[in-house]
């Protein structure tokens, strides 16, 4: 068996696979190619497609394929900002839960009526990803084929993408626990129950709405999301892995043959410092901004499972990042993810957890006629992180502070450290 090796890939590649199954021979020879199922990685390991059972996020590392099977990956040929490319994964982490359209997706390759409908399928939602952002991977985003976006001219292919796994890996994979899996049923169980009340419903920005809009519904919704376990996930992770939160107990683990593992690890968690889990933030911020407006009971709830999910993920890089400064301090500085205060990206994610925060270091800039000042007063200033964001300002990845803005923080109980 084969996997594909995820050092390979960048959040917005594209997974292409043409596997053995009667309906993908079938989407093969309909449309006339080599490949049958589209995917875009998300996310270091993780990826998100459309089938059957509707959009749903993958580990990477649980996908098998045949050594026969036709594995592709491709990257735009034309590399995208990180604040673009940052808007391409929101779309397609914003479409997780939406039904898939079989009947729109045989439209692809046999004709007919073509709907736009909200619906799904595997390369449709690839290409509406960069299409969000004004992409055209292909002619027509809403109805095209995986083949269609194997032979776009803005992707090109990359090569040496699978690498093979034993038996004995894949016993031990499968024997651990899959919280995606849980988080899967758990998405889908409140999703059905959304839809009893309103059957228009395709994923969580919908039921969003619904909430806001259906007062007299609030209360079942939020107990939909009790029962099904979505607020509870979390705590898997903890029981499974407690040395991720918790230095000391990270430190506990001396064995040689572990060490080389957990090195890997936290230099992985690093390198998505931000990206990992900033979605964590602005979620917490948009529930925050839904119920200042107009309160509700699942709006509570789900201010409540961000707040800790936010805290988690700050916890988790931090313990890392510890841990790498006592035994190998020079991977901090070389594999640190680092977003640069006032840069597109910067002002991409502040804008929707601490949007003052926006328009104080905009004003400031304009003052100075100039990026590289403080973010609070415009002053000459270096470049910090706030290892507890998750109480001070939830979200904001770093900041640019003069020596006097940094006192004045440091007072109020942030703590800031400067980057390199």
């Amino acid at each position: 068996m084969q996997r594909i090796d995820i050092d390979r890939l960048r959040p917005g590649d594209i997974i292409l696979t043409a596997n053995r199954t009667k309906a993908g021979k079938l989407v093969r020879v309909a449309s006339r190619g080599i490949v049958s199922h589209a995917m875009i990685c998300v996310q270091h390991g993780s990826i998100i497609d459309s089938t059957a059972d509707g959009v749903q996020a993958w580990n990477l590392q649980r996908e098998y394929f045949h050594e026969d099977e036709a594995v592709f990956a491709f990257r735009l040929r034309n590399a995208l900002s990180p604040a673009e490319m940052a808007r391409v994964i929101d779309f397609a982490r914003s479409e997780i839960g939406t039904r898939y359209s079989k009947s729109e997706a045989a439209r692809s390759v046999l004709g007919g009526a073509k709907p736009r409908g909200s619906r799904q399928f595997c390369s449709r939602l690839v290409a509406r990803a960069y299409g969000s952002i004004g992409i055209w991977l292909v002619p027509d985003q809403d109805y095209c084929t995986p083949e269609d976006l194997r032979k776009s001219p803005l992707l090109v292919e990359l090569e040496d993408v699978t690498q093979a796994v034993s038996v004995a890996e894949m016993e031990a994979i499968a024997a651990r626990p899959n919280p995606l899996q849980e988080m899967r049923d758990s998405q889908n169980a409140v999703l059905t129950a959304g839809r009893k009340l309103d059957p228009t419903i395709e994923n969580f920005n919908d039921l969003d709405k619904v909430v806001r809009n259906h007062p007299e519904w609030d209360s079942a919704i939020a107990q939909a999301y009790r029962d099904s376990g979505y607020l509870d996930i979390w705590k898997h992770e903890l029981q499974a892995h407690p040395y991720r939160y918790d230095l000391a107990v990270m430190e506990s683990i001396v064995a040689p043959e572990m060490l080389a593992d957990l090195r890997t690890y936290c230099v992985d968690t690093i390198r998505e410092a931000y990206s990992g889990g900033v979605r964590f933030a602005i979620n917490l911020a948009h529930y925050q901004a839904a119920q200042n407006a107009s309160e509700r009971e699942t709006l509570k709830l789900l201010i409540q499972l961000y707040e800790t999910l936010v805290r988690n993920h700050e916890l988790r890089v931090e313990t890392a990042r510890a841990w790498l400064l006592r035994h190998h301090p020079a991977d901090v500085a070389q594999y640190m993810e680092r977003v640069v205060p006032h840069s597109e990206l910067w002002f991409s994610i502040v804008d929707r957890v601490e949007p003052q925060l926006g328009v104080i270091a905009r004003h400031a800039i304009r003052r100075a006629k100039s990026i590289n000042v403080c973010s609070s007063c415009g002053d000459p200033a270096r470049d910090y992180g706030l290892a507890n964001a998750a109480d001070a300002m939830p979200g904001v990845p770093s900041l640019r502070l003069c020596d006097d803005c940094v006192a004045i923080r440091r007072g109020f109980g942030e703590e800031l450290y400067p980057l390199a």
